[in-house]
């Protein structure tokens, strides 16, 4: 098994690449040729709040994780969102109408049924089984006891992954990655940890794109709701890999040197998850609006935490310059704006 420790994600990005490359080995997958680490491995990332991939050779998309993050936390999984901002989400479902493992309705609408999720549902007044939001488990597991053990959430879902409604094998194109997200409080230095148990992760278009800056980010929002400081990450994947497409990429990575891990910590007003719940549900509305054309003027949130996410969404639409208080988004959104221009 690897066991390796970086201070945030762009070291992560360079040595995991390096690590690849070292003890990678070739496998065909899904009728592709990828490389793959022959154990599993478990990456500590000492600052979470080291998020933002700085390092150009990853050509990192800034807009994907601000999306992706809101689309879980509203508990969807439908394309009509997603897919403005990641266009090869359709070639990962069954219908081409929703993810069938997408995260959100796992996250928040957890029920067990042999049904797949599909959120938001578009027939009339039909009503989506809402028997568990995971979310507010967890944070109910702190409010009874800080040093819980039991603040689990588990994506995978056997009813719905595993068998079809006959109890035939399943033929789908998208079963879950991550298996669980465990939160605990460090017994060390009382500070909230993730612990994230993934199957299987590309180290490209999962991990780096969205994985660890979405689940490092529902970590701070949770330790903010129970009253805790942001501690350390855990990424455990059984099998790590890259497909041979990004094998440029990956070299380029590897070959990086003076890593820079640049992070930024907000100062954050909302106290409960209600709280958390009325700004996500704010922001869904104002991207929605923006992304139609509805409006082209920007929201005051009244918290700079969500203010730098909405403006995101914003530049994403409106191709307009905003000034963020987070320098890291002010670097990547002028590299953005300026690749534009020689477009």
């Amino acid at each position: 098994m690897f066991t390796v420790e970086y201070n945030g994600i762009n070291s992560f990005l360079v040595g995991a690449s390096k690590l690849l490359l070292d003890f990678g080995i070739e496998r065909k997958v899904r009728n592709q040729k990828c490389m793959e680490l022959p154990e599993p491995i478990m990456i500590k990332i000492t600052n979470p709040l080291s998020r933002w991939i700085t390092i150009p050779e990853r050509k990192w998309d800034l807009f994907i994780p601000y999306a992706e993050l809101l689309w879980l936390l509203m508990g969807r999984n439908d394309l009509e969102f997603i897919k403005y901002y990641v266009n090869r989400m359709e070639a990962f479902s069954d219908d081409k109408v929703y993810l069938r493992g997408g995260y959100g309705p796992r996250l928040r609408y957890f029920n067990g049924n042999n049904v797949d999720y599909k959120v938001p549902i578009n027939s009339g007044n039909d009503i989506l089984y809402m028997e568990t939001d995971q979310i507010r488990y967890v944070v109910e597991c702190f409010s009874k006891d800080k040093n819980t053990r039991q603040a689990i959430i588990t994506l995978s879902d056997p009813s719905k992954d595993f068998f079809d409604k006959s109890h035939k094998f399943k033929d789908t194109e998208d079963r879950p990655c991550t298996q669980t997200l465990h939160f605990i409080r460090s017994v060390e230095t009382g500070k909230l940890n993730l612990i994230v148990n993934m199957r299987s992760n590309d180290i490209i278009w999962g991990a780096s794109a969205v994985n660890i800056f979405n689940f490092s980010f529902m970590q701070e929002c949770i330790a903010q709701i129970i009253g805790l400081e942001v501690g350390v990450y855990f990424h455990i994947v059984d099998n790590l890999h890259y497909y041979n497409r990004h094998e440029r990429m990956i070299r380029k990575l590897s070959e990086v040197e003076n890593v820079i891990d640049d992070f930024y910590s907000y100062e954050k007003k909302f106290r409960t998850l209600e709280d958390l719940d009325s700004q996500v549900d704010n922001l869904f509305s104002f991207e929605k609006n923006i992304r139609s054309g509805k409006t082209k003027d920007l929201v005051d949130f009244n918290e700079d935490f969500f203010n730098d996410w909405v403006k995101v969404l914003y530049l994403k639409s409106t191709k307009t310059r905003v000034d963020f208080v987070n320098p890291i988004l002010s670097e990547l959104s002028e590299r953005y704006l300026n690749k534009r221009q020689y477009e």
